[in-house]
């Protein structure tokens, strides 16, 4: 997808009522991770499994981070810009931490240190490339590589080191 066609499809997004913007991904995606947390964890498919879902860290959080970033995307340019990204990556990254201490609570689950670090990226990683499919950064490219090899990092760790 071409950043333009991706600019596109945010702005027929950004159509839709600020309510809904908010309610339907943030909400949705929030119960739905939840309510997995919960299931008792089980023996993961040899390494390629454990990569995958290591790997679904960063993607799951990036979504909480980037539908927030959206759905907070009226707020006038200048310092709210800020604001709004700092605001996003932090619920992001503050939800990924719930999630990993309700896990330390559920048989068969762990709190996991490099859990967080890729949740924490995940989230960077979207605020950053929304702010540079949008152009509200000049340092989008430098902001997301960096989020990028900070995932990678807790994806690597969580996979081979574990908890």
């Amino acid at each position: 997808m071409t950043s333009e066609h991706a600019l596109r499809a945010i702005e027929r997004y950004l159509k839709a009522p600020r309510r809904l913007r908010w309610c339907v991904p943030g909400l949705g995606m929030a119960a739905l991770w939840w309510s997995s947390s919960q299931v008792p964890g089980g023996d993961l498919p040899a390494f390629g499994g454990a990569l995958v879902h290591n790997a679904m860290h960063v993607v799951a959080y990036g979504l909480v981070a980037g539908s927030a970033w959206l759905a907070w995307s009226r707020l006038p340019a200048g310092a709210r810009q800020r604001l709004r990204s700092t605001g996003a990556w932090a619920l992001g990254a503050l939800y990924g931490v719930v999630d990993e201490l309700h896990q330390a609570y559920v048989p068969g689950r762990d709190c996991s240190m490099f859990d967080v670090l890729s949740d924490f990226a995940g989230a960077a990683l979207a605020v950053a490339l929304l702010r540079g499919v949008v152009g509200v950064s000049k340092r989008w490219r430098l902001e997301a590589s960096v989020a990028a090899c900070l995932g990678v990092v807790g994806v690597v760790s969580a996979t081979f080191l574990g908890g």
